[in-house]
């Protein structure tokens, strides 16, 4: 592979550089985007707010996870959108990793940290392009057409099973059964298997909050948060059974492969060679976490603001012709992916800040898609919003969701039938949400159906 790639081992061997340029901002806040508690109730939009009209580069301090000075947390549409679009200026692959699994090596889980570095979301150049275009077929609108029928019928068993309950948690249920089903229609996953990624997927929602309590309780002693030893080993435990059954079904596809895209995956050449075990691991967490994620948080985000909103919930039950739309508009209010990350490898500038070579920038995708400058009104839940695609919850350039079709096409599915179905449904309860400010982990959602 290319001498020019940096493998997750040699990750911790770079230094992220500290500011190379003064602080255009003087500006500074006691809160802080590190802070997971402070995402357990939704995203902290006024925080974001805050940051985009006092100080829209602004240096943040590291994790409690992260071995970094620090980094440039960027809250504007149109910075977050210039990053995304310059891949030779801001680089996903060098040095890079998210706020989820960083820390000191005795911390973090070693297969898990070298995974979320070892895969395509966070590979620049002809690397990401070749293994990019391995997954196309699969996300394509053919293929897509044909998944759909597959995907309505599992929706209306879902809603066939939830309708005899009367009431349930809506993430159990429904939230989190329809995307595992339909990423293991892509992936080739036997049936029999398909509740293992359900287990797994609730476990690596909480590897953030692990890692940072850990951290914690070394420097600071036990605390109220402090997580059970027992809960560590459990989770160390699926982590592993997790991988070693992508490992396992993995070279099972490579022996015989099949027309699915773990099929693909395994036998994918890049330079001519097939993908080291590394990125396979890396290739089966990404699918696992990103190819669901994004889908069930925002099912469950989506019948909140629903019931939060009951004007634009009867506009839609009137006219379902507008779904496309509440659709874009829903994923632009839930922002399901909060953040991610690149590094700069040249001098650069994003506004009225200079920035240095070597250092780390996050996009935080949640004050973008609430931007005034773009979106009129940005906290209000408008289904007749003209510009609601215009969201980056997806990523924009390079690094756009290849999962996007695939995606929306089961919200339309999911919101259809439900609204048709279940018109008057009500949240009867307290949403729970996992402390983690990487992806908004929507873990209970308590609806009755009446």
């Amino acid at each position: 592979m290319s001498n020019e790639f940096v493998l997750s081992t040699e990750v911790p061997q770079h230094t992220i550089n500290q500011p190379a340029h003064p602080k255009h901002y003087s500006f500074r806040t006691e809160a802080s985007l590190n802070d997971l508690y402070r995402f357990t109730q939704g995203q902290p939009f006024e925080l974001y707010q805050t940051l985009r009209e006092n100080a829209p580069v602004y240096f943040h301090d590291p994790m409690p996870t992260d071995p970094e000075p620090g980094y440039w947390a960027l809250t504007c549409y149109e910075d977050i959108k210039f990053v995304s679009m310059n891949p030779k200026i801001f680089s996903s692959q060098y040095a890079t990793g998210n706020l989820l699994t960083l820390g000191e090596e005795e911390n973090r889980h070693p297969r898990l940290f070298q995974t979320t570095i070892d895969h395509m979301l966070n590979l620049d150049g002809e690397m990401h392009l070749g293994l990019r275009k391995e997954h196309m077929p699969f996300f394509r609108p053919n293929f897509v057409a044909e998944l759909q029928e597959k995907v309505s019928l599992k929706v209306s068993a879902l809603l066939d099973n939830i309708s005899d309950m009367g009431e349930c948690n809506l993430v159990k249920e429904v939230s989190q059964q329809l995307p595992i089903f339909t990423l293991s229609e892509i992936l080739g996953i036997p049936e029999a298997d398909r509740q293992k990624l359900v287990d797994w997927m609730e476990f690596l929602e909480l590897a953030q909050y692990f890692a940072v309590e850990q951290i914690k309780q070394k420097n600071e002693g036990h605390s109220d948060n402090t997580p059970d030893p027992a809960m560590i080993d459990m989770f160390n435990a699926m982590v592993d059974e997790m991988f070693d059954y992508g490992k396992s079904i993995m070279q099972a596809k490579r022996e015989k492969p099949s027309n699915d895209l773990l099929s693909a995956i395994a036998n994918a050449k890049i330079e001519g060679e097939k993908l080291s075990q590394e990125f396979l691991d890396g290739s089966w967490l990404l699918i696992i976490f990103a190819g669901n994620d994004t889908t069930r948080n925002t099912m469950s985000g989506g019948v909140k603001l629903l019931h939060d909103n009951p004007d634009q919930k009867e506009l839609l039950i009137n006219d379902l012709n507008l779904m496309d739309n509440f659709v874009n508009e829903t994923v632009r209010c839930v922002s399901p992916v909060i953040h991610m990350r690149r590094t700069t490898l040249q001098e650069t500038q994003i506004g009225h800040q200079k920035i240095g070579p070597y250092e780390k920038i996050a996009l935080w995708y949640g004050a973008a898609n609430r931007d005034p400058a773009v979106f009129k009104d940005p906290h209000s839940f408008n289904i007749l919003r003209e510009n609601a695609d215009k969201h980056l919850a997806f990523g924009i350039g390079r690094h756009t969701c290849l999962g996007k079709p695939v995606a929306l096409m089961q919200l339309r599915e999911f919101f259809s039938q439900f609204l048709t179905r279940f018109p008057d449904y009500q949240v009867n309860g307290e949403w729970k949400v996992a402390p983690n400010n990487f992806v908004h982990a929507i873990q209970e959602m308590p609806i009755s159906l009446k």
